[in-house]
């Protein structure tokens, strides 16, 4: 599970420690925290004094001091005092390194128009925030956290509180900003400048090395639906609009992989994942006016929700359509599958399926044995699936999940 970002509600007078999300939620993607020169690992803090790939990022980096730190009322001298100053706005002259081994907490920061994001810093998380950056830091209400602080050389923890616009560091991170907003300018392709060209010139500038894109997000895409009653086949977003990632996907149960459809016969990689989850059973399903028997009858029935028994196994060969999926809060997610994409969706999730305005889908269906497609229309929480659907991914008991959401 990837970290976790979103813009704060600067309004709220909520408790510090609460996450102050705005209303709607307004999250933040892994691509726009790089723009700001915030970089992210997710790692495996079982073994952090000997795992490979914290070594190989703290000799890339020149991260030869190292240090851990735990944050409680309990273990801090002076506590409330520190807490004060570590949430007060401020910047440092370097980079600062931090890599959740325990707990959780969290780093907020500016962007570009001046507005807090908050970062929630969980186990397995590395952080690198640039130097000059606005930011802060605070526990959340698990009122714990032990931390890993990287440097190069000797320690320096001096914080420079707001307004540094004067500082060396501060110049040097606005004119970085200043530099990527010149390239968007002048590209031709706004959102190709800011994921290529923009981290591109930051990461030699900085010697930063940006998150890769994952390549599944070209075939696969997903929002939060608005509450029109418009035709079904629109995008349905809502305003402003709101991304939802594939690693917020996975937390629902709900895996994807961007696979060959041209040669969907003799894929290795489809191969595999066919033997490694038992799917025995493969047929292909064109869903169109023009080839579906009882067309009309049948994408009303998709589109009704409902839940499966069994997994819900669809790999897109052809064309595009949107399965929306129901998250913790009961709000409906959109999820776009187009050519090359294909989705998993767990036993007793809620869900429904329609063709996108293109009107034409041509997909895998897999199943593991003989093929069943039995849909139970809401509600149907007394269905053990839906059950154990629960208790797996809405109560968030891992030893419950029939499916690992982290493929």
């Amino acid at each position: 599970m990837a970290i976790e970002a979103w813009f704060m509600d600067e309004t709220s007078g909520e408790d510090q420690r609460s996450p102050r999300h705005c209303n709607p939620k307004e999250f933040v993607s892994l691509d726009y925290l790089a723009e700001l020169g915030v970089l992210y690992w997710r790692l495996n803090p079982a073994n952090y004094e000997s795992d490979e790939e914290l070594k190989k990022i703290r000799e890339d980096r020149g991260y030869n001091y190292m240090d851990l730190l735990d944050i409680c009322p309990e273990k801090v001298a002076d506590f409330k005092e520190k807490l004060k100053n570590f949430y007060t706005e401020h910047i440092h002259a370097d980079e600062e390194i931090r890599y959740c081994l325990e707990g959780s907490a969290y780093f907020d920061v500016r962007d570009k128009d001046d507005r807090w994001i908050r970062i929630w810093i969980k186990v397995g998380d590395l952080i690198i925030l640039p130097a000059g950056i606005y930011h802060r830091f605070t526990l959340d209400t698990g009122d714990y956290v032990k931390l890993m602080r990287l440097f190069v050389g000797e320690p320096v923890w001096t914080a420079y509180n707001r307004p540094q616009e004067d500082h060396p560091a501060r110049k040097e991170y606005i004119k970085s900003m200043v530099t990527e907003k010149r390239d968007l300018k002048a590209s031709g392709n706004k959102q190709t400048a800011k994921t290529d060209e923009g981290q591109r010139k930051r990461a030699q500038k900085r010697n930063m090395v940006a998150p890769e894109k994952d390549p599944r997000e070209e075939v696969i895409q997903a929002w939060y639906m608005d509450d029109s009653d418009e035709d079904q086949r629109l995008p349905h977003h809502r305003e402003p609009k709101e991304f939802v990632s594939l690693d917020q996907l996975a937390e629902l149960g709900v895996l994807s992989w961007k696979l060959d459809a041209d040669n969907h016969e003799t894929d290795a990689e489809l191969k595999k994942i066919r033997e490694e989850r038992g799917y025995s059973y493969v047929d292909l399903i064109e869903v169109c006016p023009e080839k579906l028997p009882n067309y009309e009858e049948k994408i009303k029935n998709f589109f009704e929700e409902h839940l499966h028994t069994d997994e819900e196994i669809r790999y897109c060969l052809g064309g595009s359509g949107y399965f929306d999926v129901r998250d913790h809060n009961d709000h409906w997610i959109r999820v776009w599958v187009k050519k090359g994409g294909m989705i998993v969706l767990p036993a007793g999730i809620y869900h429904r399926f329609t063709l996108d305005t293109d009107n034409y889908i041509k997909a895998m269906r897999l199943f593991v044995g003989d093929p069943v497609w039995t849909p139970f229309n809401r509600p149907h929480d007394h269905l053990p699936a839906r059950k154990e659907y629960v208790q797996a991914f809405v109560n968030k008991d891992p030893s419950a999940r029939a499916v690992d959401a982290a493929a």
